[in-house]
This record gives C-alpha cells, structure tokens and sequence, in this order.
C-alpha cells in the first residue's frame, strides 16, 4: 500500500522521551503523509466474500421510486446489538429519518445489551411484528445469531446488515447487502495516528472486541499489521479481547493493569471508544499523563478530551449517519426489486483537534454539542 513506503524508516526522523511518546523535536512528515495517503485512496476493506465496494454515494432512489415505496405501507424493524453509544444512536437517527421520508414504519426497535442470546429473542421478538425489513448488526456472534436471521430471511423479510453478515448467509439469497465502515482501514488510521504521537517508537497495549466477527477481526488486523509493517520500533506488549457491555469499566481494569506491568506503556490502541474512555480514566488516576490513546469512532467524552489537549491523539472516525441513510435506501431497493450491490463500504475519517467540529457536523448532520465546543474553547 503507499502507506507503507512513506513511513519507512520514520522512527529515525525524531526522537522520544522516557515514556515514548514524542517530544517537540518529532518530525510529524512521514507520518501525515501516511494518513493522507489512505484518505485520498479508496477504501481498503473487502466484503464478506471479497467484494469490491460501490461508492455509497452511488446508493440514491428517484422522486417516482420514492412515491413508489411510500405507496407500499411497509414496515421495518432496526435490531441492534447494543445501544447508548454515538455510533449506535446515528446509525438508528439516520434509520428513522430516511425510513420516514420513504414512508416506512419501524414496527420493533431492540437493544441486545451486548448480550447475544437477548439478540436472538430480539430477532424472534421482532419477527412477531411481521416487519417486511430488518436492519440488524450481528457482530456480537455471526455464527449463534444466524438460526434467529435464517428464520427471518424464510419467512421473506428483507434483511440489510451493518458491518458483516450472519455466518453462512448469501448476498441477493438471503440478505440484501452489507453496509460497513473501512474497518480494516480504521485500524491503520489508529496505528498511522498513534505511531504520530509516539514519533515512531514506544510500547502499546490493544483493546479488541473478543467476538471473532469480521468487522471486529479487520479493526485489530488494520492496527497490528500496520504496526507491525511500518513501524518497528513500536511494540505491542498487550492485546485485550473485551466482550462487554461495560466497556469503560473493562477497559479501565485492563489498561490499570497495563500500566502497573509496563511502566514504559507509551499508547493504547481500541476497537471503538467506551474501552478507551475507560484507558484515559486509568491513566489519569495512575498520573501517566503522557499516555497517546487512539480509536474508532467519535464518541462525545472521547471528543472531549480530545478538545481538551488530554490523552486522544488521534480518532478514526466511521460514518453511522450515512451507514445508516444508505442501508435505508437499500431496503428500499429490495421492496421494489432493484438490483443491490452485496456490500457497499464506507471510509474511515481521521479527526484531529483541528478538525473535530467540522468532522462532528460531516459525521452525525448536526452541530457539535455545546460541551464540546466549550472544552475546544477552554483548551486554547
């Protein structure tokens, strides 16, 4: 990838202090030069069975399809495997909205909790309110989760997933498509931004989900392949699966730990943001200041401390309001018997201190909370 023949050798071009992470004499380049590399690229991720991702921008319905549909009286049911985060609440905002303009009612709305046998009476539970749409996420456990879908797809509903497929299932056969962020994308993102803040050398702990599903598999394969490709001197001397759903809480004994074990730590890496909320708690406690966290996903506290010059030193953000807009309108498709891509994939965009207003406005279609904007205020 050009990623990775601009980073070679980027260790050499600054120095580190005792904890590892960069002092002002880091030249920064190299490892700009990585990330803009991958933004201005396509999306690295593949789909479940090695599809090439349609731009999601290509995913539009007319004026007459929209009369169409909304002539039809459908409904649909959003089932997800936890909710609460910021993630979770734009991709379901995003759902009610374009379901709305295209006339279809959410008849079931679930939260499994992270727990995957509530998913699957969730799925069994909505299936009673004979949707004609599910839009479900099965990344707790693609392989117990597929029984509940399969008797969803028998029984003709129209299913669009978010991130990955229910083990086993058939795109056009048994699910309409598969809308994901660049998950793979996102954890080279995380480890380009966090090699930044340690200028290229240091030790680092991960936090992955502990559910082997592929949108939690490529997030921790970007990261650590990517480290260990370009980054040499850079060592990854623990590596946590979580399985929720107290993610902050897990995160905070795990990175406790971590620190105590390694006085060096110089970053942490996570899967999204609750675990490592939970790393910049356990850092300040232990008064490890100097700790660089990076992760998925803009969440409002991880905003926060980014605004206030704390512990994130950089966010790969995915996009859940459009993720949310396009398995909408691919619903739409299959009541009307359109033709649907199997797996359209959105990129992961890095956020910075400088850009993180503007990135909650591009992410979520609304503007930045009034804390977040006072702790950008405060921080100057």
């Amino acid at each position: 990838m050009a990623a990775a023949l601009l980073v070679t050798g980027a260790a050499t071009a600054c120095a580190s202090n005792s904890t590892g992470t960069a002092n002002a004499n880091c030249d920064t380049t190299p490892y700009d030069a990585a990330i803009t590399a991958y933004t201005s690229g396509d999306v690295i991720g593949k789909g479940p069975y090695g599809e090439t991702s349609v731009p999601a921008t290509s995913i539009e319905l007319t004026d007459a399809e929209v009369t169409q549909i909304r002539a039809m009286n459908s409904t649909a049911a959003v089932v997800m495997h936890f909710s609460g985060d910021s993630w979770s609440n734009a991709q379901v905002e995003a759902l009610k909205a374009e379901f709305d303009r295209l006339g279809i009612r959410i008849v079931a709305q679930t939260d499994a909790q992270a727990d995957p046998a509530k998913q699957f009476s969730d799925i069994e539970t909505a299936l009673s309110a004979r949707p004609n749409i599910i839009v479900s996420i099965p990344s707790l456990d693609p392989v117990a989760l597929a029984p509940a879908y399969r008797k969803a797809a028998d029984a003709g509903v129209k299913i669009v997933f978010m991130e990955n497929p229910a083990e086993n299932f058939q795109p056009g056969q048994d699910y309409v498509s598969v809308v994901a962020t660049d998950n793979y994308g996102a954890g080279v993102l995380g480890a380009h931004q966090l090699a930044k803040a340690l200028c290229g050398r240091g030790e680092v702990g991960v936090i992955h989900h502990g559910a082997q599903a592929p949108t939690n598999v490529l997030r921790e394969q970007g990261f650590t392949e990517t480290i260990a490709k370009d980054y040499p001197d850079i060592d990854i001397v623990e590596n946590k699966g979580l399985l929720g759903p107290d993610w902050k809480g897990e995160g905070n004994s795990n990175v406790n730990a971590w620190l105590t074990k390694h006085p060096q730590l110089g970053g942490v890496w996570c899967f999204f943001d609750a675990p490592c909320e939970g790393a910049i708690d356990a850092a300040r406690a232990s008064g490890r200041d100097s700790l660089a966290v990076t992760t998925v996903d803009l969440g409002n506290n991880v905003a926060i401390d980014m605004a206030q010059n704390g512990f994130v030193a950089g966010i790969a953000a995915a996009q859940p309001y459009d993720q949310g807009t396009v398995e909408a309108k691919l619903a739409a498709y299959a009541l009307l018997g359109k033709p649907a891509p199997a797996f359209v994939e959105l990129p992961s965009l890095p956020v910075t201190r400088d850009n993180l207003v503007d990135s909650w406005k591009s992410l979520y279609h609304s503007d930045a909370p009034s804390d977040l904007q006072q702790a950008l205020d405060s921080g100057r």
